[in-house]
């Protein structure tokens, strides 16, 4: 099973908040949580009217808590998810070792530490997960404020995919893909 224990935190304007696993029960709020963030933000993969239902989400994260290479984790504020972070390793031996994770922080809550925290929090994790020896990730080439806060966690580029994401007739956006070790 893959969870931490909850950790409470203070972001850079006093506001306090935790950061723990999800449980199912979680499911309304998370999906509450997921339609925001896809709609304000040019740095989501998933469109609003992609997002799953209930049932779908409630599986997604029981398979995060079932297996011991994925993990979810939640940022919360009186109550309210404000950011999460998701991780999933490979499937098969050869490849279980290294996996990729998504993170995501509603705007009223970016650039007051809650990325950092939730990475930093999951880095620990890694570290002490006997599987894990390898985190990966791809983000938007023009998300500056994403790769700075990986290099400055310590993440590495690996490359770079041209036109990787569309988002419409003709545009496209290019991706980072970087990594760290464990």
């Amino acid at each position: 099973m893959a969870s931490i224990p909850t950790q409470s935190f203070t972001d850079r304007t006093g506001q306090e908040f935790v950061i723990r696993t999800p449980e199912v029960e979680d499911t309304a709020a998370m999906l509450a949580y997921v339609t925001s963030v896809a709609a304000e933000t040019e740095f989501f993969v998933i469109e609003p009217d992609e997002l799953p239902d209930q049932d779908e989400e409630r599986k997604w994260i029981q398979e995060r808590l079932d297996h011991p290479g994925k993990i979810l984790l939640l940022a919360i504020a009186s109550g309210t998810i404000i950011g999460s972070l998701g991780f999933e390793n490979g499937r098969f031996r050869r490849i279980a070792h290294r996996g990729s994770f998504g993170i995501g922080v509603r705007k009223q809550w970016r650039g007051r530490g809650i990325g950092t925290a939730l990475l930093r929090t999951f880095l620990d994790w890694a570290e002490a997960n006997p599987v894990i020896e390898k985190v990966c990730l791809e983000v938007f080439a023009t998300n500056e404020r994403a790769i700075r806060l990986y290099k400055k966690l310590g993440f590495a580029e690996q490359g770079f995919g041209s036109k990787e994401v569309k988002r419409g007739p003709g545009e496209y956006v290019d991706v980072v893909w970087m990594y760290r070790f464990v």
